[in-house]
C-alpha cells in the first residue's frame, strides 16, 4: 500500500508541474500576440479608403493631387472605398467649396474615371520628352551615311564628311590582301644549322 500511496503523489506532482509549464507558454504566446496585432493595428495595412497623408508619403510613390467640390465628395467616398487609396485636405480659409483629394499615382486611372462620370474637365496630358531621339542617319536606303549598296560607293574613301567611310577602308583592306596574295612568296624561315646543333 505504501507504494501506491508513492505512485499517486508523483502523478499529482507531475500534473501540477505540466500544468504550470503550460500556463507560463500560454502566458508567453498571448503576450507575443498581443504585440503582433499592436504593431498591425499600428502599421494599418489599409489597401483603399481613406486614409492619412503620412500613411500616402510613407508608401514614396508619386502622388496626385485633384480638386473635387465638396458635393461630390460622399459620392466619391462611397465609390473609392473599396477602389482608392486616398487622402483629403480643406483649405479651412477657402470659400470656394472644392477640396484637394491626394492619391498616388496607381490610383490616378480610378478618379479619373469617377471624375469624368460626374462631368469634371479631363486632365490636361503632360508634355513628356520623346523617348527616342531622332536618328542621326536619313531613313531609308539611299542615305549619305550608309551609302546605297552600290559598289561605286563603297570604293570611296570618305564620306561627306570628309571621314574615313568603313567600306572605303574595308576595300582597301581587300586589295591590300589580294595584293600579298598574287605577290612573291613569303620567304621560308631559314636556321642555321650548324648553331642550332652540336
Amino acid at each position: 500500500m505504501n507504494s501506491g500511496g508513492e505512485i499517486a503523489e508523483l502523478m499529482v506532482k507531475e500534473g501540477i508541474q505540466i500544468t504550470e509549464e503550460s500556463i507560463k507558454l500560454l502566458a508567453a504566446g498571448s503576450k507575443n500576440l498581443a504585440a503582433l496585432l499592436w504593431a498591425l493595428a499600428r502599421d494599418s495595412k489599409k489597401l483603399a479608403g481613406m486614409s492619412s497623408m503620412k500613411r500616402l508619403i510613407r508608401e514614396g510613390k508619386e502622388l496626385r493631387v485633384f480638386c473635387i467640390r465638396e458635393s461630390d465628395l460622399d459620392d466619391f467616398k462611397a465609390y473609392a472605398k473599396k477602389n482608392v487609396l486616398y487622402s483629403i485636405v480643406k483649405d479651412k480659409r477657402a470659400e470656394d467649396g472644392t477640396v484637394d483629394l491626394i492619391t498616388n499615382v496607381d490610383y490616378a486611372a480610378q478618379v479619373n474615371l469617377f471624375m469624368e462620370r460626374h462631368g469634371y474637365a479631363a486632365p490636361e496630358k503632360e508634355e513628356t520628352d520623346p523617348k527616342k531621339d531622332a536618328s542621326r542617319a536619313q531613313q531609308g536606303s539611299s542615305s549619305k551615311q550608309r551609302g546605297t549598296g552600290s559598289k561605286a560607293s563603297q570604293s570611296r574613301m570618305t564620306d561627306s564628311d570628309g571621314k574615313p567611310s568603313v567600306h572605303g577602308r574595308l576595300a582597301a583592306l581587300r586589295e591590300a590582301s589580294d595584293g600579298m596574295k598574287g605577290g612573291a612568296p613569303a620567304r621560308a624561315r631559314t636556321t642555321d644549322k650548324s648553331i642550332g646543333t652540336r
